[in-house]
């Protein structure tokens, strides 16, 4: 009796330890999906995808295409073109067209318990985005040709991610300070007077180049497990 007794109780200890590591395990996070619809104010629709690689780092890759002249951001030149601002401004007569982003980050959770993809971390990113446009000749003798303005940034973002109610849905709240080159590519109709005296029309590119600060902040929802 007192050995049927004795197996009882270890082996209710023992499913109350699988029970318990159970628990612990089902926080473990191996990836998350996430969608940023504040970036849609920089003209991105940003998809990023995270996933662990170690105990406290995760890797996060971000892609998606861009629109130029949508929202805030520094390829829309309706808002950006002025004297003040004029080198930095797109030919006016260019129409929005579909570009692209992608990025790299490494994240680092120092306050996390081991593998859940949670708290507070930090994070070095690395950015391109482009935004490209159509410039047409208004007077119809040449064809359609691209312009662009692209950015290269670097930036160190800080933020927290959690998971509400400890279940698959996901909340990244960040903020990040960097910097970024920018390359315009501007096309405009040049006209000259051939060898017989006639008017002839050419596009020429018009480049120009420069560095600013880059600041951005904003909210991720995603589906991990």
């Amino acid at each position: 009796m007192k050995n049927l007794i004795a197996v009882i109780i270890l082996s209710a200890l023992s499913f109350g330890s699988y029970s318990q590591e159970e628990a612990d395990n089902s926080m473990e996070k191996k990836f998350v999906l996430k969608f940023c619809p504040t970036q849609l104010i920089a003209g991105e629709f940003n998809f990023s995808y995270e996933q662990r690689v170690a105990r406290i780092i995760s890797l996060e890759l971000e892609v998606g295409p861009t629109i130029s002249q949508f929202g805030l951001n520094f390829g829309n030149q309706r808002l950006w073109r002025s004297d003040l601002w004029e080198f930095d401004a797109i030919n006016p007569d260019a129409d929005a067209a579909i570009g692209f982003h992608a990025s790299l980050a490494p994240k680092f959770y120092p306050t996390s318990q081991d593998n859940e993809l949670k708290g507070l971390y930090l994070s070095p990113m690395f950015k391109y985005r482009t935004y490209n446009y159509t410039v047409e000749d208004v007077t119809g003798n040449l064809d359609d040709q691209r312009a662009s303005l692209s950015q290269a940034m670097f930036r160190f973002n800080m933020g927290f991610q959690f998971w509400p109610g400890d279940g698959n849905f996901s909340i990244d709240m960040y903020f990040g300070v960097g910097l970024s080159t920018f390359t315009i590519k501007d096309r405009l109709v040049d006209n000259y007077v051939d060898n017989q005296g006639y008017v002839q029309s050419q596009w020429v590119t018009n480049t120009d180049t420069g560095v600013r600060l880059n600041v951005a902040t904003g909210l991720k929802f995603g589906f991990g497990m």
